[in-house]
């Protein structure tokens, strides 16, 4: 009965593996998944004037935020003080870019008013959703910034002097037109977000760019990239 049990249980294997022989395992491939080149991505911008083409980058770009009054309103100006009155409940925020090479730099920044109570203290006062100045779309130039401080939208300042707005000496008339940039556009095209949480932001943009003796210059082909850190949406 013994070698019958043990003939048994031979049987049962060989048919276990030639069953396993005629129906292998078989294991799922290893993926490896490729990294996002757009990790190693850093800021850049590129634009002409004159038929010159500048092409700045830089690998950490930004150079802080801010809050301003708006609706500024001098009151009185005593030595090199400035007294200004506006809307109490309210404030400018901005977050500056600024994008280096060679000894040559561009400002870009970006600029909305928010009601008090709907941001958060941090070191400044800044939106509960710092992205919110950043989505895809068309932005206006905003003609009185750092001055009467209005307007919404984008201004870029390049450090020879031109820049995107009119004067910020309040001592001084505000220089530019109201349709200074009457046939500019500064649109975010694209704005994506990485697995490491980081932000791609793309644009394209012309502008007409002027300097304190109301001199002007025409900027086109503009492009601009900026990688954001989440860690930098803090401030």
């Amino acid at each position: 009965m013994k070698n019958k049990h043990l003939l048994g249980i031979a049987i049962a294997l060989f048919f276990f593996a030639a069953c396993k022989k005629d129906n292998p395992i078989i294991e799922p491939p290893v993926v490896i998944e490729k990294e996002d080149p757009l990790e190693y991505a850093h800021d850049s911008i590129s634009y002409s004037i004159d038929g010159i083409t500048y092409k700045l980058s830089e690998y950490s770009s930004l150079s802080g935020a801010g809050n301003r009054q708006p609706y500024s309103k001098v009151d009185s100006i005593v030595g090199n003080a400035y007294y200004i009155s506006g809307i109490k409940d309210s404030v400018l925020y901005s977050r500056d870019y600024g994008i280096y090479t060679d000894g040559k730099k561009v400002d870009v920044i970006f600029i909305k008013t928010y009601k008090k109570t709907s941001m958060l203290q941090s070191l400044i006062l800044r939106p509960k959703d710092v992205m919110d100045l950043f989505t895809v779309g068309t932005r206006n130039y905003a003609l009185d910034y750092d001055r009467d401080n209005i307007q919404n939208g984008v201004a870029i300042s390049l450090s020879d002097g031109y820049k995107t707005y009119g004067s910020d000496d309040f001592r001084r008339p505000p220089l530019l037109s109201s349709d200074a940039q009457k046939n500019s556009k500064f649109e975010i095209t694209s704005l994506k977000t990485l697995k490491s949480g980081t932000y791609i932001l793309e644009a394209k943009f012309n502008a007409m760019v002027y300097n304190e003796k109301n001199v002007s210059k025409k900027l086109e082909n503009g492009y601009l990239r900026l990688v954001m850190d989440k860690y930098d949406l803090i401030l």
